[in-house]
């Protein structure tokens, strides 16, 4: 499902890029640290970090550095909703795409570096992962989920079967 959000987290910010818009940011910055982050960090991270069997400390602190990016994300949103709050337009709008280009920058890192470890993964700790992360998604709200990565229902039940 990661593999799948940053696909679409791509075409989000080709269209946002495109028209910043405050408003919509937020709504995506809310999806991003409250499901996609959250499975990141309460799933994906723990289970590939404590799993990986190969240059286990390299891959560990590499990963760690990965996930710290998260905060790096959060810190620049914080900066965008500040300056967006206090109109200051010219900050907001030089840095919008540099949100993003982080966030880009840090999915290429997840792909690369991460999701490989991902196929090693028991079947037990698969379904539990598909199971956690489907409670963080519902927990988020389904409806909300779908509307902001463009993923059909369909996708969804398929992914999650």
């Amino acid at each position: 499902i990661l593999m799948i959000e940053h696909a679409a987290i791509r075409h989000i910010r080709k269209s946002m890029e495109e028209k910043p818009d405050y408003q919509t940011l937020a709504v995506f910055h809310n999806y991003l640290e409250q499901c996609h982050i959250e499975i990141e960090e309460e799933i994906l991270f723990p289970l590939v970090v404590n799993n990986v069997t190969e240059n286990k400390p390299a891959f560990r602190e590499e990963a760690m550095r990965i996930m710290a990016d998260h905060k790096l994300i959060k810190a620049l949103f914080g900066n965008l909703e500040k300056w967006f709050e206090s109109k200051d337009t010219e900050k907001f709008n030089t840095r919008f795409p540099l949100y993003f280009r982080l966030l880009q920058e840090h999915n290429d890192k997840e792909d690369s570096v991460v999701f490989p470890h991902w196929a090693s993964m028991g079947e037990n700790e698969l379904k539990d992962a598909k199971k956690e992360a489907s409670a963080i998604i519902d927990a988020f709200g389904k409806k909300r989920y779908l509307e902001v990565t463009g993923l059909s229902e369909y996708s969804y039940t398929y992914l999650f079967r």
